[in-house]
C-alpha cells in the first residue's frame, strides 16, 4: 500500500531528499566495493588472510583455505543483499511520487542486518584464524537453519517423495559443512548441559566463536546511531500492533484512516545510509584503503536528512496530507 499526496501537493522534502540520498548512497556503495576489492594494498588483511592459509601444507590447511573461500563468498553475497535493499529503499521512498506506509522500515532493517553481519565477518582487526572460524560458524548455522526449516514442513502436503528429497538434500548440505569444518581442524563446543552445539573452536589459535549471532547485540555495537530505531522498526517486520497503529489516525470503532509517518521514513533512510557506510569502512580497510572520504559523504547525507527530521519535529508536522477537503483518502 502506498500513499500519494493530493494533486498539487508535493511529497514532504524529507522524503524527496531521502530518495535522492539513498540512490546516491547505493551508487557510492557499489563503486566502493568494486574499487577497493580490485586493488588490495600490500600487507592488507585480505592478503594476510591469503598468506595465512598458504604457508602451511596438509589436508587441514587446505580445509581452512576452502573455508576462507566460503567466508568471502558469504561476505560478497551479504554486501549484494545490502546493496539491493538500499536501492529498493530509495525507489520506494518517493521514487514514483508516493511512499509506503510500512515497508520502508522492513527494507531498511534488511540493510542494517546485512551490514552488521558483514562487518562482523570482515572485521579488519581480527586474526585470519578468527575470520575463518567466523565464516565457518555462519556456514554451519546456515545449513542447520535450512534443515530445520525443511523439517517443519508437512510430508503430507508436499508428498513423501518430494519431502524426502528436500530432507536428504539439506541433510547432505549440513553433513558436508560439518565435514569441511572438522577436516579443517576446528571443533564444536557444547552448551553446559552437553546437548547442544553452541560454538566453533580453533584450539591452536585460541579462537572460539558462537554458532548463532545475536543481531540486536551487533546493532548496538556496530550501528550505534540506529539500534533504538532498529528495535522499534522490528514491530513492522513482526506485524506487532503497537508499531502498526502508529500510521492509523482512526479509532478502532471507526473507518480506517492511514497516513505514513515521515519521521519514520527519515529514520529508515538514515539507518540504511549508516549501514552502507559501515560496509564501505570494513571493506576498504580489509583491502588496505582509507575509506574515510566515502564514509564522510555518507555522514553528510545522514546529517541532511536529520536536519529535516528536526525541522519536522519542531513544526509538529509528522504526517503526509492525503485528504484535501471534500476528497477521499488517496491511500491505496
Amino acid at each position: 500500500m502506498t500513499v500519494r499526496p493530493p494533486p498539487g501537493v508535493p511529497l514532504p522534502e524529507i522524503v524527496t531528499v531521502a530518495n535522492r540520498d539513498l540512490i546516491d548512497e547505493a551508487a557510492d556503495l557499489r563503486a566502493a566495493l568494486e574499487d577497493f576489492g580490485n586493488n588490495p594494498q600490500p600487507g592488507c588483511p585480505w592478503l594476510r588472510d591469503d598468506a595465512a592459509v598458504s604457508v602451511q601444507a596438509g589436508p587441514e590447511a587446505q580445509g581452512r583455505a576452502t573455508l576462507l573461500l566460503h567466508t568471502r563468498h558469504q561476505a560478497t553475497l551479504i554486501s549484494a543483499n545490502a546493496y539491493d535493499h538500499l536501492v529498493t529503499l530509495g525507489r520506494v521512498l518517493g521514487g514514483d511520487g508516493a511512499m509506503p506506509l510500512f515497508s520502508h522500515q522492513s527494507v531498511s532493517r534488511v540493510v542494517c542486518e546485512a551490514a552488521v553481519r558483514f562487518a562482523w565477518l570482515m572485521d579488519p582487526e581480527i586474526s585470519s584464524e578468527e575470520r575463518i572460524v567466523r565464516g565457518a560458524a555462519l556456514l554451519y548455522d546456515s545449513a542447520d537453519q535450512r534443515l530445520k526449516g525443511v523439517q517443519r514442513l508437512s510430508a503430507q502436503d508436499l508428498g513423501q517423495q518430494v519431502f524426502q528429497a528436500l530432507l536428504d538434500n539439506c541433510t547432505a548440505e549440513l553433513n558436508e559443512a560439518e565435514k569441511l569444518i572438522t577436516g579443517a581442524g576446528l571443533t564444536f563446543g557444547y552448551s553446559r548441559d552437553g546437548k547442544r552445539r553452541s560454538r566453533l573452536e580453533f584450539a591452536s589459535a585460541n579462537v572460539s566463536v558462537p554458532l548463532q549471532l545475536i543481531v540486536t547485540e551487533l546493532m548496538a555495537g556496530l550501528l550505534i546511531e540506529s539500534p533504538s530505531w532498529y528495535n522499534i522498526g522490528s514491530s513492522v517486520a513482526h506485524s506487532s500492533y503497537w508499531g502498526l497503529r502508529e500510521v492509523s489516525k482512526s479509532r478502532p470503532d471507526g473507518p480506517m484512516e492511514l497516513r505514513p509517518r515521515v519521521l519514520d521514513a527519515g529514520a529508515a533512510a538514515e539507518s540504511a545510509i549508516s549501514a552502507s557506510a559501515l560496509i564501505m569502512d570494513r571493506w576498504g580497510r580489509c583491502f588496505g584503503h582509507d575509506p574515510s572520504a566515502r564514509v564522510q559523504r555518507s555522514r553528510e547525507r545522514r546529517e541532511a536528512i536529520d536536519a529535516l527530521m528536526v525541522r519536522a519535529t519542531r513544526s509538529g508536522w509528522v504526517y503526509i496530507p492525503t485528504e484535501p477537503p471534500g476528497h477521499e483518502s488517496s491511500a491505496r
